[in-house]
């Protein structure tokens, strides 16, 4: 049976968020996100052979991000080709993958907001990012982020990026931020979240003065430049200035951008 037949079919979708696993009700009430359920269950530690949640979360394994058992981890979240990957994308229609994502989108943000994540100015990310700007008509596969689907937004200082290739440089406190979810085996699994803060001039010229910060679906930062765990994210870095003369940013394809 094929994953998108299994998303279709059945009635309950579980979103595995962090350590913890919450349902998501979905078929004719998928299109509207107010008629959305989300329930916390049990803490999932798929390291515990007894606990009901491993089965839901998968094999104890430190590139799963519903697993808690390595909390220091190697892997990049961003390799295609990795065992933090999410693995084949599962082909979803517009109307599908908008559907899974006003489904889950609440509890996404509500995981992400765990980290208290804010800016250098103060200003709060994980838990406000989805009132920015959205740059992306629907939620599309991203290779480059272990083939999630994942969404663009991007908060007032960063309203540049809607001219994508002609944004040019981005001032002092713009925020972009991705986040991302799978689909498997008929449940929406949500990924991790990916900050991009542009810093003043001095911070790291490595990073073209970009903060790249990483956040697990339960709130776990898992590094930041020039901060904790910065190593971590040494892979954003190179991987953006890999992309030109474009301020270290890449932009959605064509096909999914909101166009001005």
């Amino acid at each position: 049976m094929s994953f998108r037949y299994k998303l279709l079919s059945t009635t309950f979708i579980p979103l595995v968020l962090g350590v913890g696993v919450g349902v998501v009700v979905v078929g004719s009430e998928a299109q509207s996100a107010s008629n959305a359920s989300f329930q916390v269950a049990a803490a999932c530690n798929p390291c515990a052979a007894a606990n009901p949640c491993a089965a839901a979360c998968g094999a104890c394994n430190p590139c799963n991000p519903c697993n808690p058992c390595a909390a220091a981890n190697p892997c990049s979240p961003c390799g295609a080709c990795n065992p933090c990957a999410a693995g084949a994308p599962v082909e979803l229609t517009t109307a599908e993958a908008r559907a899974a994502y006003e489904c889950v989108k609440g509890g996404m943000q509500a995981g992400y907001a765990k980290s208290k994540l804010m800016s250098d100015t103060g200003l709060a990310i994980a838990g406000q990012y989805q009132g920015w700007s959205l740059y992306n008509t629907q939620p599309y596969v991203l290779n480059t982020h272990g083939g999630r689907f994942v969404n663009n937004y991007g908060n007032r200082r960063a309203k540049s990026y809607g001219k994508y290739e002609q944004a040019g440089v981005m001032p002092a406190g713009a925020l972009l931020a991705k986040d991302s979810f799978a689909v498997k085996h008929g449940k929406v699994v949500a990924g991790p979240l990916f900050v991009m803060e542009k810093m003043p001039a001095g911070f790291n010229a490595d990073s073209d003065n970009w903060r790249y910060t990483l956040v697990m679906p339960g709130g776990k930062v898992i590094g930041t430049t020039n901060g904790k765990g910065s190593g971590n994210v040494e892979f954003c870095i190179g991987c953006h200035m890999s992309a030109g003369d474009t301020d270290s940013m890449m932009f959605l394809p064509e096909d999914y951008r909101v166009v001005n």
